[in-house]
């Protein structure tokens, strides 16, 4: 049995510890301090105090609490303190009055008689201290349950956009491919067929493979059939240089992360008549993951990259999923080519 089975009985057990040790204060504190031995009407007022002070405890917390100070409104609660309090006191008074008990405790204990027979003191600073670590614990709870339920309500909603941006990036891929292939199809039926091929493996891929997370390993097996799918309908003014290595540690990546890196280079760095240079490199250290695309700048195409959906997406989905993990930065070099440097830390 794992600690997670003790959890639900650690909140109780505290509860039941705590009363156990203030009972045991209450009970045994005097004969233990002084070595005497007490009458029974001091044991019998001991237990009904204890017992009264978990009721005005649980009360408070449970009921008196919520229903005032919660809902910021304090005038309630101190006129109930004031009135536990008070009732306290009474009950205080009529039971050592009837039993003579304070006289009792002092004749046993050597001391003069209690000063003030209408006014228990002993009483009173428990009955406050319940009050304040009841009032004390119940804001607690609520304060954590208030911070629970907006961190859940922050995580709802990182899901729910997580999960329209990756909604976002299957079609934005798919239509970029089919485009891709689509146009291979007039200049070589052959290529055509392979790259439908290749298509369809990244696909399966994407259908069932890829739900919150996926491995470094697959991710860069995918980007390489995009790359080998895109050098199928590449003329001969592109020059295709990737650095991807085969040995990689495995770790968890969020899916289609570095590919739309990749498509932003296809999409706004080629040219149809102009020379074109790409260039991919994927270096990893431990967990510690370096990705680099750099592509030739065309101005009239490459303005256009930052507000598109593929890299605003990658974006935003760095910071809801690798915050403080991540650092990406991308522009124009001074040698005139646009380059895009991302760097994660892997490491959950």
């Amino acid at each position: 049995m794992g600690p997670s089975f003790f959890r639900p009985y650690l909140f109780t057990g505290l509860h039941i510890l705590s009363w156990v040790l203030l009972g045991f204060i209450m009970l045994f504190y005097i004969p233990l301090t002084w070595n005497v031995t007490l009458p029974g009407v001091f044991w019998l007022w001991q237990m009904v105090l204890l017992i009264l002070l978990i009721i005005i405890f649980y009360s408070n917390a449970r009921i008196i609490v919520p229903r005032t100070i919660f809902k910021d409104n304090t005038s309630p609660f101190l006129v109930w303190a004031f009135i536990t309090i008070f009732a306290m006191q009474v009950i205080a008074y009529f039971y050592t009055s009837q039993t003579d008990l304070h006289t009792k405790i002092s004749l046993i204990l050597g001391f003069k008689k209690y000063k003030n027979p209408y006014f228990d003191n002993y009483v009173l600073m428990l009955s406050l201290l319940v009050l304040g670590i009841s009032t004390s614990w119940a804001m607690l709870q609520y304060w954590q349950k208030a911070a629970q339920h907006k961190q859940k309500l922050e995580q709802d909603k990182t899901a729910a956009e997580l999960a329209m941006l990756k909604a976002q990036i299957n079609p934005h891929f798919f239509f970029n491919s089919l485009n891709s292939i689509y146009s291979l199809t007039y200049t070589d039926i052959e290529d055509s067929r392979n790259a439908l091929h290749t298509l369809s493996r990244m696909m399966r891929y994407l259908l069932y493979s890829t739900e919150e997370k996926t491995t470094l390993l697959k991710e860069a097996e995918f980007m390489r059939d995009f790359i080998a799918l895109m050098k199928l309908r590449a003329n001969s003014k592109l020059t295709i240089t990737t650095d991807i290595p085969e040995k990689i540690h495995d770790y968890p990546i969020v899916p289609m992360l570095l590919l739309p890196l990749v498509e932003n280079a296809f999409k706004h760095g080629v040219h149809a008549t102009d020379k074109s240079e790409i260039y991919i490199k994927l270096t990893q250290n431990g967990s510690e993951l370096e990705f680099e695309v750099e592509n030739t700048y065309f101005e009239k195409t490459a303005v256009s990259d930052v507000g598109g959906i593929g890299l605003t997406n990658t974006k935003r989905r760095l910071q809801l999923i690798y915050p403080n993990q991540h650092f990406i930065s991308f522009g124009v070099t001074d040698h005139g080519t646009y380059k895009i440097k991302l760097k994660i830390n892997l490491e959950q």
